[in-house]
């Protein structure tokens, strides 16, 4: 047993925001959240293929976003991050490398996830004004 919970840790960890992993569906597991997400924070169309890769690239193992996740290493809540209207080259910069813009802070860079999805990524983080 201990085996199962160490590998059921260890795998969404591996898989984290940022990393390119990408998590895999088990069979009973609860659906996606994101068309949930889609629903209560309005989400422009543009804004969902970042949303898409922000559940499945593991974002949600630090983050909470609309109910979803959880906070690891006292990672902010994302829902309302857009209110803040950082803007989508800010967003990508932080992306690419957290502690370059934010010192000290224990995300991992995203840089590998490339330029089109790391847009994608801020373009949802910037739609993200708070469950309405």
């Amino acid at each position: 047993m201990r085996l199962v919970v160490t590998f059921a840790v260890l795998v969404p960890l591996a898989a984290g925001c940022g990393s390119g992993g990408h998590t895999t569906s088990v069979p009973g597991a609860a659906a996606s959240p994101v068309q949930r997400w889609i629903e209560v924070e309005h989400l422009p169309a543009k804004a969902i293929p970042g949303a898409r890769l922000f559940e499945s690239a593991g974002c949600t193992v630090c983050h909470t976003y609309a109910g979803s996740g959880t906070t690891v290493l006292n990672a902010p809540p994302l829902t309302s991050i857009g209110k803040r209207h950082l803007g989508v080259q800010f967003q990508i910069a932080h992306l690419k490398c957290p502690a370059c813009v934010n010192p000290g802070s224990p995300m991992p860079p995203s840089k590998s996830l490339g330029r089109k999805r790391l847009h994608e990524l801020a373009i949802f983080l910037e739609a993200s004004k708070g469950i309405r």
